[in-house]
């Protein structure tokens, strides 16, 4: 996965939105006063859907490394899905998980 700050001026803050991307992924994640000045303060939940069970233990090993807030460990839950929780800085909860019911 590699991440960069999408645009250093944005609402005249630095560092206001994050740019991940893995593969064909491409999501946008702004700070917190970036997202004060269109009314909407979080904190937020965003669900991250990978291809595979190796893929979300592949990230969970990248994002562990590089010490982020790990909330929940992988794990198979009943339904069928292979996930993870992780936290930014501002609280906003990240969900990384594959559905593995099709692959049964």
């Amino acid at each position: 996965m590699s991440a960069r700050w999408a645009s250093p001026s944005i609402g005249g803050t630095t560092k206001a939105a994050l740019q991940a991307s893995q593969g064909e992924l491409q999501t946008v994640i702004t700070n917190r006063s970036f997202r004060e000045s269109y009314g909407n303060i979080g904190p937020i939940l965003f669900w991250l859907n990978l291809n595979s069970k190796a893929e979300v233990d592949e990230l969970f090993a990248q994002w562990k490394a590089a010490q982020a807030k790990i909330v929940s460990e992988p794990e198979d839950k009943p339904l069928k899905l292979r996930e993870f929780m992780a936290a930014d800085l501002d609280g906003n909860l990240i969900r990384v998980f594959y559905d593995f019911r099709g692959d049964m």
